[in-house]
């Protein structure tokens, strides 16, 4: 009997030591597998860059999205409701933020264009004179960006093997996006519509080519239209005199800015689009384990557009990146792939309320302040052309007669402050000095730190929102600019969606300077070399 007994027990001890082993071993293949995913590295990166992105009108419109586009990255994605770039930025400035994690006085790029006070003419960030234009007579290059993007860092992380192409309407972001070790920078030529790049470049891939050669944009613009692409009554929240105006806009051979208008509005951002798509075909993106790396630049700003055009703007953008992420499918598997989106802010180019709304307004005259301010300085310290140029709403002094005439220059600044803060329209005014000290602004830790010395002024100042700013152009087309100041609130959204990345939501506002070495964490490389703020919690 106790034979018998111990048998039984003998074969139960076998079959739950034989259990515990199977379990055992399926805990730890599950372990196994998920270190995998965490340790895999996505052979295919996508970063987006939106000018203009709005969380406020995504919330809007998320009931007119189908599931390819945003709503994929709302709903898988990780979401970070507000990122912030510390002071007002234009888009190119704010591209270059994102993308190399650090502001503008280190990076380089702070403006779109810099204002030469001695030519008093405007020229690109980014111009080289001795890079020449491919399909462009623009010369451009990277040299003027100071330090390394998330694009160089994929470059060298692969020792070269990898691919990095950028596509965007705009040149300078084109650049930003590819970085100085990327195989291409390519956009749109606003006089020709050819997709342009810089010689500094050596790639010039059969996709673009082709579009140039095969089937340019010069040959198709005439049938393009941009017209509402549903019924006016359903977007939300129009009124009954907006949904009566349906919008039409053409690009006729007649127009010379047509290509110019074709890159602010959504036939532009599908022209990326379909460029986009053509090139990860054609190039292979994300087939091999060497990880590739497309930068993509989008709008939802259209000149002058009305709240309806706008909304169309979204619906447009969510199916080129319906498109756009489903060819990503296709090709390196979308789990396989890791996907970056974020929001800039736009161009300025408000324009003033209707009249009859009685909002409160007024202009502020360059010219006269000008005028003004030199009278004033000729009263104090003598005839001389004390001011020297103005541009963005910065003042240039004569720095050299300040010095020959024995002057201190920190004094003298402060002088035209003093008198330039009396006058009607003007909330706030600057000196360098101030800046550097970091005692100017709501936050000064951050104009200072997005305000590069050697491209600035002496003098700046902040003008009343909804306000006019008046200022002489000499161009053939117009003798003055007019732009209307408005404060932006706007709260810019960005995503990343990541293989073992979990989707949840970030609330709370995060610095523009983390997205880089967040997205580099998400990727397994290293930070680009000037970003210094640490990366958010992103796992």
């Amino acid at each position: 009997m106790s034979s018998a007994k111990s048998v039984i027990k003998s074969k139960s001890t076998s079959g739950a030591a034989k259990f515990c082993s199977v379990v055992t071993a399926l805990f730890t293949l599950m372990s196994l597998n998920a270190q995998q995913v965490q340790m895999m590295r996505s052979p295919m990166v996508v970063g987006i860059v939106v000018e203009g992105l709005s969380e406020d009108y995504l919330t809007l419109l998320r009931d007119c999205m189908p599931d390819g586009g945003f709503k994929r990255l709302m709903r898988d994605g990780l979401t970070i409701s507000d990122i912030r770039y510390g002071t007002r930025l234009d888009p190119q400035a704010a591209a270059a933020v994102l993308l190399t994690g650090a502001a503008p006085g280190v990076n380089g790029v702070a403006a779109r264009t810099y204002f030469n006070p001695e030519t008093g003419v405007s020229a690109a960030a980014l111009l080289d004179s001795r890079m020449p234009g491919n399909f462009s007579d623009e010369t451009l290059s990277p040299k003027g960006l100071k330090v390394s993007t998330l694009a160089d860092e994929v470059r060298i992380d692969t020792d070269g093997a990898g691919y990095v192409y950028s596509l965007a309407a705009d040149p300078q972001t084109a650049i930003i996006g590819a970085g100085h070790a990327g195989n291409g920078a390519f956009w749109i030529n606003e006089h020709t519509g050819h997709w342009a790049s810089s010689a500094y470049y050596r790639d010039m891939p059969s996709a673009v080519s082709n579009r140039n050669y095969s089937n340019p944009l010069h040959a198709r613009l005439d049938t393009i239209r941009w017209v509402p692409s549903m019924a006016m009554e359903s977007y939300p929240l129009l009124s009954k005199a907006e949904r009566a105006e349906r919008f039409s806009h053409t690009y006729p051979q007649r127009d010379f800015d047509r290509f110019r208008r074709l890159r602010s509005t959504p036939p532009g951002n599908t022209e990326v689009t379909d460029l986009a798509l053509e090139l990860i075909a054609s190039a292979g993106l994300g087939k091999d384990t060497d990880m590739d790396m497309l930068q993509l630049s989008y709008t939802l700003t259209p000149e002058g557009a009305s709240r309806a055009e706008i909304m169309d703007a979204y619906l447009r953008l969510d199916r080129d990146l319906a498109r756009l992420f489903a060819a990503i499918d296709r090709q390196a598997g979308f789990g396989r792939s890791a996907i970056f989106l974020a929001g800039v802010p736009s161009a300025a180019g408000a324009t003033a309320d209707d009249p009859r709304w009685k909002t409160p307004a007024g202009e502020f005259s360059v010219p006269k302040a000008k005028s003004l301010l030199g009278m004033h300085l000729m009263t104090l310290h003598g005839n001389g052309e004390w001011l020297q140029a103005y541009n963005n709403r910065q003042f240039w002094l004569n720095r050299k007669l300040i010095t020959d005439r024995g002057l201190d220059l920190a004094t003298f600044r402060a002088e035209c402050a003093d008198f330039l803060a009396r006058m009607a329209g003007i909330v706030n005014v600057y000196t360098i000095d101030d800046i550097i000290a970091a005692r100017a602004g709501e936050d000064p830790a951050a104009l200072k730190r997005n305000t590069p010395v050697e491209h600035c002024g002496d003098i700046f100042i902040e003008v009343n929102p909804g306000w006019s700013i008046t200022e002489e152009t000499h161009t053939k087309q117009s003798k003055q600019r007019r732009t209307v100041e408005r404060a932006d609130a706007s709260r810019f959204p960005a995503f990343i969606l990541a293989p073992g990345l979990q989707g949840r939501r970030i609330d709370y506002p995060v610095d523009a300077r983390s997205i880089a070495p967040a997205v580099a964490r998400v990727i397994r490389i290293r930070a680009p070399s000037a970003a210094s703020t640490p990366a958010f919690p992103v796992e």
